[in-house]
């Protein structure tokens, strides 16, 4: 997690076992299994990709008064963390739909260029 630049949360959580995985835990993964699924992560960096690794308060929701703690964390997407709680709060989460899509057919493009080359 220290490679990808995770934030200091989350890498206390794997070092104390609250995070055995490199995996991403929300109630749905929306990351395309053409990228690589709920094990996909890009490096944190300064544009914000919609599969870096975040932090969502879990089990406790920040919402609920959870607070940024190793045993109430689990790791996330960026995206997958924000239409969760766009499901969670009725708002709308189409754009983020389209993301998605976009991401799908990008990596379905890239595998098919890679398969073209290795024959």
């Amino acid at each position: 997690m220290r490679a990808l630049g995770a934030k200091n949360i989350l890498i206390r959580a794997a070092e104390q076992g609250y995070i055995t995985e490199l995996a991403c835990k929300m109630p749905e993964c929306f990351c395309p299994e053409e990228l690589g699924g709920a094990t996909y992560f890009e490096p944190v960096n300064t544009e914000l990709s919609d599969w870096m690794p975040t932090h969502e308060h879990f089990p406790l929701s920040k919402q609920e008064g959870g607070k940024e703690a190793v045993d109430n964390a689990i790791l996330a997407h960026r995206l997958c963390n924000r239409i969760d709680y766009s499901i969670r709060v009725g708002r709308s989460h189409a754009r983020d739909l389209e993301r998605i899509r976009k991401a799908r057919e990008e990596a379905i493009a890239r595998n098919k260029q890679g398969r073209g080359r290795d024959h």
